[in-house]
C-alpha cells in the first residue's frame, strides 16, 4: 500500500484526475469525492468527478456536487476511485478503470482487495478522514465548502456519531472542520432530518412488517419494488432504515432487503458486535465488521433464509 506523504505527491504531479463514486452514491463517497475535486482545483490540476447513478436530490445543498458527470468524456493522468471497497462497485466504470495504466483507490473498507495501481485503504469511521488527511498534505486551504463536504462524509458514515466505528481521530477531525466552517446542524437536517411524505409512507410499512430469527437477535425489514410504486418513494430515500431496525431492543445484527428486480435483492447489514463483513463476503459482497453490505439473487424466501444461515454462524453465543 502506497503512504499518505508518497499519495499526496503524486496526486499533486498528475495533470488531470477523474474522481469516480461508488453507486447508489452517498454522503461519503460524494463529499469525498467532491471535496479532493475542490482542492486539487485549487493546485490547478483538471478533475472530474463521475458518478454512475444519478446523484440523490438531497445531495444538492452542497457546493459542487450538482457538477458530478453521469456520462464519462475526456482524457486523465490518473483515475481515483473513491470510497469503493471493490472495483465492480464503480458501476458501469469498471470496465474503463481496470483498463487505465495509472490508477489510485482511496478507500476505508477492511474488505477491499486493493484493486488499483496506488492503493490508501485506511478504516477510518469514513473515507471523508482520510481525504482530509490528504488535502492537508496538499497544503491548501480547506475553505468552508470542503469543510462542508468532508463534514458530511463523516456524519453520513458514523450515523451521526452514533456508531461504534466513531473515534478520538474522528471528534478530531470534525472539531477542525467547523473551525474552518463546516455547517454541521444544515447537515444533519438535510441527512437526517428532513424526508419527503413518500419517504414517511414507505418507513411506515417497512418497519410495520419486519421479520425475527433467533430469538430476536436478527431482524430482517424488506422493501419491495411494489412498496417503491405504491407510495412513490425512491430507492435512494431507504438510507437510514437499517437504523431503525439497529435500535429495537434485543436485535444483534440488523438487514435491510431491497428487491431491485425480480429475484435479486440488495442488502444491507449493521451489528452491534457480530461480523457482518463475514456474511456478506459469504455473497461476494464486503465492507467493515459493523457495516457491510452485498447482492443475493433467488427467490425472497430462499434468499432469506441463505442470510439467516449466514448470519447465524457469526451471532455470538
Amino acid at each position: 500500500m502506497i503512504d499518505i506523504k508518497t499519495l499526496a505527491e503524486k496526486l499533486a504531479s498528475e495533470e488531470s484526475i477523474a474522481l469516480f463514486c461508488h453507486v447508489r452514491p452517498d454522503g461519503d463517497t460524494i463529499g469525498s469525492a467532491v471535496a479532493l475535486k475542490l482542492a486539487l482545483e485549487k493546485k490547478g490540476i483538471k478533475a472530474t468527478v463521475f458518478c454512475e447513478d444519478i446523484i440523490p436530490e438531497r445531495f444538492f445543498f452542497q457546493s459542487g456536487v450538482s457538477d458530478i458527470k453521469k456520462e464519462f468524456f475526456g482524457e486523465y493522468s490518473a483515475f481515483v476511485a473513491i470510497d469503493s471497497a471493490d472495483v465492480t462497485r464503480l458501476g458501469s466504470f469498471a470496465e474503463i478503470f481496470a483498463k487505465h495504466k495509472n490508477t489510485y483507490c482511496i478507500d476505508h473498507h477492511i474488505s477491499n482487495p486493493r484493486y488499483a495501481k496506488y492503493n490508501y485503504v485506511v478504516d477510518n469511521s469514513s473515507n471523508a478522514e482520510n481525504i482530509f488527511d490528504i488535502i492537508t498534505l496538499l497544503n491548501v486551504e480547506i475553505c468552508k465548502n470542503i469543510s462542508n463536504l468532508l463534514a458530511m462524509g463523516i456524519i453520513t458514515d458514523t450515523g451521526n456519531f452514533k456508531h461504534k466505528n466513531v473515534t478520538e481521530k474522528t471528534f478530531l477531525t470534525m472539531a477542525r472542520l467547523v473551525v474552518a466552517g463546516a455547517d454541521c446542524n444544515k447537515i444533519v437536517n438535510y441527512m437526517f432530518t428532513m424526508q419527503t411524505k413518500a419517504r414517511a409512507k414507505l418507513f411506515g410499512i417497512t418497519m410495520s412488517s419486519i421479520r425475527y430469527f433467533y430469538n430476536n437477535r436478527f431482524a430482517v425489514a424488506t422493501i419491495t419494488k411494489s412498496n417503491l410504486q405504491d407510495t412513490g418513494a425512491k430507492e435512494d430515500e431507504t438510507e437510514g432504515f437499517i437504523d431503525f431496525v439497529m435500535g429495537i431492543k434485543g436485535v444483534e445484527v440488523g438487514a435491510c432487503v431491497m428487491e431491485i428486480e425480480q429475484n435479486k435483492y440488495k442488502v444491507s447489514l449493521r451489528s452491534h458486535n457480530a461480523n457482518v463483513n463475514n456474511v456478506a463476503s459469504a455473497f461476494g459482497g464486503g465492507g467493515h465488521i459493523l457495516a457491510s453490505g452485498c447482492r443475493i439473487c433467488g427467490e425472497y424466501e430462499e434468499v432469506i433464509d441463505k442470510l439467516s444461515f449466514a448470519v447465524s454462524r457469526e451471532l455470538i453465543d
